[in-house]
């Protein structure tokens, strides 16, 4: 009878405990000593939520902490000796474990994004967009559930447990789109063929231009080069020319000095 009434009031406590530290679950444990007359020693054993392991346990006063196989979750016990009526109350204080990342939630939006980019204009079209809504909604309940968090211990594991659920939806909904990748219809070998040739063709015409824009250039370099050479013979065939036309009347005026004197020794004495 004492052990039944220890494990209603604990089960209440577990149930009904609001959190007392920052970021953190404080679950309550009673146990009570029914005898007004007697000492008793009263066992306790609390099942903790599943989602809880030995590391997530911040505080557990004096009690101890094991598996239980039976129920598939971790249980705090232990064993007190009670004074007649009295109360024994415990504290476990467990961090705050019921809230799912907000990176975990980023990256399946990255995934979203890169698998839509994929299967946009494919034949999975269709069911892409209904797809890709479905998974938008579902991430945004998640987020949209976790912003207020409640006070109430029960309330907070159980929207947890619900976001799991609606994230594991929306993980098989990507899971679905990754197979559409595996699913896509590879290029025929002729349509394959067909833009290897159109590239070829693109870089030979490409080659093309760039070899007549290199033969233009050259052609005005030597333009360019032969104009300037003929301005510079030009210039030097000019100052030249003065020099010649001197040199031309000085011999003329020596010739005719030498015919006069010739001509003076010729005639008779």
């Amino acid at each position: 009878m004492n052990r039944l009434k220890f494990f209603m009031l604990s089960l209440f406590f577990l149930t009904l405990a609001v959190g007392e530290a920052d970021a953190n679950v404080v679950l309550k444990v009673f146990a009570v000593n029914p005898s007004k007359e007697q000492t008793q020693k009263v066992s306790i054993q609390a099942s903790l939520p599943k989602e809880v392991k030995p590391e997530d346990i911040i505080d557990k006063e004096d009690l101890d902490i094991a598996y239980d196989t039976q129920e598939g979750c971790y249980v705090a016990y232990g064993e007190f000796e009670l004074k007649p009526g009295e109360t024994l109350e415990r504290d476990i204080e467990i961090r705050d474990i019921w809230l799912i990342s907000n990176s975990e939630i980023e990256n399946l939006r990255k995934d979203l994004a890169k698998l839509t980019d994929l299967l946009k204009n494919t034949e999975f079209s269709d069911r892409l967009v209904f797809l890709k809504n479905s998974i938008e909604s579902k991430l945004n309940q998640v987020t949209e559930s976790q912003k207020d968090a409640p006070s109430n211990p029960q309330q907070l594991i159980s929207n947890y447990r619900e976001n799991l659920k609606i994230l594991e939806s929306a993980k098989a909904d990507l899971a679905l789109m990754r197979s559409f990748l595996s699913q896509l219809r590879p290029f025929p070998a002729a349509t394959v063929w067909r833009i290897i040739l159109l590239i070829i063709i693109f870089l030979g015409l490409l080659g093309g231009s760039f070899y007549l824009l290199w033969q233009k250039q050259l052609k005005n370099i030597i333009q360019h080069d032969t104009f300037f050479a003929t301005e510079k013979k030009e210039d030097f065939v000019t100052e030249l020319k003065p020099e010649r036309h001197e040199a031309k009347e000085e011999k003329v005026f020596r010739t005719k000095d030498v015919d006069k004197i010739l001509g003076e020794e010729e005639k008779p004495k």
